[in-house]
């Protein structure tokens, strides 16, 4: 009894870890760093594909609520991508120029 329980114990433990990664390995979208309640993308491929015929505009949480332009900003390092309509709609500053 205890030997099948603590295997059964360790086949949750072992399928949770792996079944746990899955959705990091499926796919960048929702970070989370900034919130807002808008889709945020790990990858510019990926933040291309979700934002169609829209402007891709990145950010940080180093700058929270402030979302830049590709080539406007400070050095990106790290942070996300975001589609520029669903920036403005949250209100958040732009930063194009």
């Amino acid at each position: 009894m205890i030997k099948w329980r603590l295997a059964s114990m360790a086949f949750v433990m072992s399928s949770s870890l792996i079944f746990g990664a899955a959705p990091g390995w499926a796919g960048s979208m929702g970070n989370g760093t900034a919130g807002g309640g808008f889709p945020q993308y790990r990858f510019h491929a990926d933040a291309v594909k979700g934002c169609k015929g829209d402007t891709v505009v990145w950010g940080s949480a180093a700058h929270r609520g402030v979302y830049y332009v590709d080539g406007v900003g400070p050095e990106r390092i790290g942070g996300f991508y975001a589609c520029k309509s669903d920036v403005k709609k949250a209100g958040y500053t732009l930063v194009e120029s």
